[in-house]
């Protein structure tokens, strides 16, 4: 696979395991799947590829109650991420404040940022559904995982090290069937309605800040 270098923090979530080194293995295993599966799985095979993305949402940012591949719809709540079901019922995360920002309506968000415990962000942008007039599962366009890569910084007198930005698509692949993989600025909506910005570079020490 002709990717960077990378480095995360997704997974060491200490919020999430009593058992840390448990959930580290868990996190890592299933991300590497995720990866993988990207490369194995064909254009066409879309049910897979979507079954798979909740799956890793289940896993990384589980709910409250029920689970990501049977949602319909999601809603910014205050500073809260709800999650309806088909039958009425709703729920927010297990872990609430994984959620930090959006992009697009609060009662239709067209993408939803989590943070875990160590200060890596993940990217959900949620696609369009097909207008029959009926409850919809949710559909997940694609799931981008921040990653980062060393520049070290001698100019200046703190000799802070800085960090390169990257997004890793675990759902879209490019030409070639390997994970897309992209550098660019963000900019969201946080729950509290301030901006919230992700700048292709920055400091290090901020990352888990």
């Amino acid at each position: 696979m002709n990717m960077p270098m990378l480095q995360s923090s997704l997974e060491t979530d200490r919020p999430l395991k009593s058992n840390d080194s448990s959930y580290e293995q868990q996190s890592g295993q299933f991300i590497t799947e995720m990866v993988m599966s990207v490369e194995s799985l064909g254009a066409g095979q879309t049910q897979e590829k979507q079954l798979q993305a909740k799956q890793l949402l289940d896993q990384l940012f589980p709910l409250h109650e029920g689970s990501h591949r049977d949602v319909t719809g999601y809603v910014i709540d205050y500073h809260h991420l709800m999650a309806y079901f088909e039958d009425g019922r709703h729920t927010g995360l297990r872990y609430p404040q994984h959620f930090v920002a959006y992009l697009g309506d609060r009662n239709g968000p067209e993408a939803i940022l989590f943070r875990n415990g160590d200060g890596c962000h993940v990217e959900v942008t949620l696609g369009n559904g097909k207008g029959t007039g009926m409850p919809e599962l949710v559909l997940v366009d694609d799931i981008q995982l921040e990653t980062y890569t060393h520049l070290n910084s001698v100019a200046s007198e703190s000799h802070a090290t800085l960090g390169l930005r990257h997004w890793v698509s675990l759902v879209r692949a490019d030409g070639q069937g390997h994970p897309q993989v992209c550098s660019e600025n963000k900019e969201y909506q946080s729950k509290d309605e301030a901006d919230y910005q992700l700048g292709i570079s920055f400091h290090l020490n901020s990352f888990s800040a």
